[in-house]
């Protein structure tokens, strides 16, 4: 399995080539390890209008084709990309001030077979060119059943990039730099990444870092809450973390950032 790398600049670019995105990914599990898979995908307006925009100037004259960004036969089949056995139940289409998308239901009857991408980019195909060559990285389950079942949850392991941008010291770079930065925050508020897990119960023993009631998350980018504190994730953002330890230190000061780093996580629930 390719390593999940968790680097802020890549995860950034990106998502700024796809738009200003927002998925959330919640696993509700129960206590025979059955249960349902909630996804929410949320673009832009003004993404979207660029994107039909885009579209109408190469659409055929002749073309009476609605444009729609989001096919329902393509949510249904993102079904298959959960894993086996997992099946479409609902959906429904979102369309407000700013945000167009849609949130569907999908069930599964047995946790072992679900897998979850991390990869935002793979909820929305722009273009017609197959993922199928490509090598993906999941999170996995196991799920031992009991009186209070136990949840194994084996996320894509962290590399962190020594690789940082050379910055000229001159002040005029600086201030240019400065400047970029505003521009690239601007456009990416409201970004959003949010992967979590629910079980039907009480937990009663976890390693997971992010608790919060029944529910532990796994990963979160929120751009919106990151730039609360604009100096940190400036910080952030030139100075990749070479480390774990690092890594961690970014994450007490960044609201908004969680990323779980144990590995395997393990949930116990009655």
């Amino acid at each position: 399995m390719k390593k999940y790398t968790i680097l802020i600049t890549f995860i950034l670019i990106s998502l700024f080539f796809t738009g200003c995105l927002q998925v959330e990914t919640t696993l509700n599990v129960e206590k025979d390890g059955s249960g349902t898979i909630n996804e929410k995908v949320l673009f832009s307006k003004t993404f979207v209008k660029m994107i039909q925009d885009f579209t109408e100037v190469f659409q055929d004259s002749a073309s009476t084709e609605e444009f729609t960004l989001f096919e329902v036969d393509d949510i249904k089949a993102d079904a298959n990309n959960y894993g086996e056995n997992v099946k479409y139940v609902s959906h429904k289409l979102i369309d407000n001030e700013n945000w167009e998308g849609y949130q569907a239901v999908y069930s599964f009857d047995d946790i072992n077979k679900v897998q979850i991408s991390p990869d935002p980019d793979s909820k929305v195909a722009l273009d017609d060119q197959s993922t199928d060559t490509q090598e993906e990285e999941y999170y996995f389950f196991k799920f031992v059943k009991g009186d209070t079942p136990q949840l194994i949850i084996d996320r894509p392991d962290i590399e962190l990039s020594a690789e940082t941008d050379e910055y000229d010291d001159t002040e005029e770079t600086e201030q240019n730099n400065e400047q970029e930065d505003e521009e690239f925050l601007k456009m990416m508020e409201g970004m959003k990444v949010d992967i979590s897990v629910e079980v039907d119960g009480e937990i009663v023993n976890t390693n997971a870092t992010y608790v919060q009631g029944s529910k532990i998350t796994l990963f979160e980018m929120n751009l919106t809450e990151m730039m609360k504190n604009k100096e940190v994730f400036k910080e952030f953002k030139k100075n990749e973390p070479n480390n774990i330890e690092e890594m961690k230190q970014y994450l007490e000061k960044l609201p908004g950032l969680k990323i779980e780093v144990e590995k395997p996580i393990t949930i116990t629930f009655k």
